[in-house]
């Protein structure tokens, strides 16, 4: 490399090794018990009804370690007499012998077990460029930016199982709700539920002589009785044209995983001043706004209740142009697509300001350096920078995902 003069340091880096990861309950292998008089019993494999309690889980004495196998390679350069240096890297790794929670037959007396089960992969490209921008001395300007793109794929769950639902606690009718799916061959992070189909509008029904509207033959209802639904309220599509909105016609809605995710910090000095700036992203993700089923389509029906100030576009006779249900609507408790958004942001991380103590001072009280600073976190929470998604929702927040 010393006859390439730009270059002042050049490395290859080449690695693959295995790591076991068991976090889970230390008293997994174990079977759990309660008692609680909500527990029932199972008849013909069916769903437990009153009668005998039910085990929590099931022990496995024979549980094992994950196990992930990982390839890296990268490419360290630097340039110009390490003004300019680039790090880029690439990994492949699959972790087998996943540590999940299978759900068992009722018939077993038990709900579910720990179990070495399924496989996973990840692979992605990082990339990192630090430069000294400018140095001079009374002033510096150096910039550290990284990018990283990572996919992953589900490659194996139980045995002969094709997808795997997983639910979050939420309040109301969503508790047993699954709004995430898990789909070998797909990527984790799967976003679970029906696809809106705007609103009912008139044309949807027959008036009756009394003024009362009834759906038309042929059109679906959206997963309550027909003779509930009225013009303005939820309508969905009917994946399989069975005339019925229910679990066979959910589908995937969004996904949970960014294209490319980075961050790109700035560091000034000036004197005794000096100044950073770290600046976050994440792009191409999208979350569920689950508050919009409560505070925009008020799906419980509570009263004296606070909305968002978008629920004053609401369906009426005379603003039929919306996907905001109208008021006192009965709504099918349902994830839909509506509530998904776009969770891409650029967002200010850090924002600190800080000035070095003069030397003769400190020395004084018999110190050898000092700094005062002032530091910022999260100095907005608008993430309008590049966002479609409505209100200030955080968009680093979203409702847990698993296996």
């Amino acid at each position: 490399m010393k006859k390439i003069r730009p270059i002042s340091d050049l490395k290859f880096r080449v690695s693959y090794g295995t790591t076991g990861n068991n976090r889970v309950d230390e008293y997994a292998t174990y079977s759990g018990v309660i008692f609680p008089f909500t527990a029932h019993y199972s008849f013909n494999n069916g769903t437990p009804i009153r009668g005998a309690s039910l085990r929590t889980s099931a022990g496995t004495t024979d549980l094992r370690w994950e196990t992930t196998t990982q390839f890296n390679t990268g490419i360290d350069l630097n340039l110009l007499n390490d003004r300019i240096n680039l790090v880029f890297d690439y990994y492949n790794k699959t972790t087998d012998d996943l540590l999940l929670n299978a759900n068992l037959p009722y018939t077993s007396g038990y709900l579910n077990a720990f179990q070495n089960i399924g496989s996973v992969r990840n692979q992605g490209l990082e990339f990192t460029l630090q430069t000294q921008n400018i140095k001079r001395k009374n002033f510096t300007w150096n910039t550290s930016f990284n990018i990283s793109f990572n996919k992953n794929k589900v490659l194996k769950l139980q045995d002969d199982q094709a997808y795997r639902l997983s639910t979050v606690p939420f309040a109301g009718g969503f508790t047993n709700i699954a709004p995430y799916i898990a789909k070998v061959g797909e990527p984790m992070g799967l976003m679970y539920g029906a696809v809106a189909d705007g609103l009912y509008q008139y044309s949807d029904f027959d008036q009756l002589p009394n003024g009362t509207y009834v759906l038309k033959d042929g059109i679906p209802d959206n997963g309550r009785t027909r003779n509930t639904i009225q013009p303005g309220d939820m309508k969905f599509i009917d994946q399989n044209n069975d005339g019925t909105i229910n679990s066979e016609d959910y589908t995937v809605i969004g996904n949970g995983n960014p294209l490319h995710i980075g961050g790109m910090l700035n560091n000034f000095t000036f004197g005794d001043f000096d100044l950073s700036i770290f600046l976050q992203w994440s792009y191409g993700n999208d979350i569920v706004n689950a508050n919009k089923l409560y505070f925009e389509e008020n799906t419980l029906q509570l009263y004296n209740f606070n909305l968002y100030a978008s629920a004053a576009n609401r369906w009426t006779p005379e603003n039929q142009n919306t996907n905001i249900p109208r008021a006192r609507h009965v709504s099918p408790s349902i994830y839909h697509s509506n509530i998904i958004e776009d969770g891409s942001y650029l967002r200010f991380k850090t924002i600190s300001l800080g000035y070095q103590l003069p030397a003769k001072l400190i020395r004084r009280v018999n110190m050898k350096a000092a700094r005062a600073y002032l530091s910022v976190q999260k100095p907005t929470n608008d993430y309008r920078l590049f966002r479609r998604r409505s209100g200030s929702v955080n968009p680093q927040f979203c409702f847990d995902s698993w296996i």
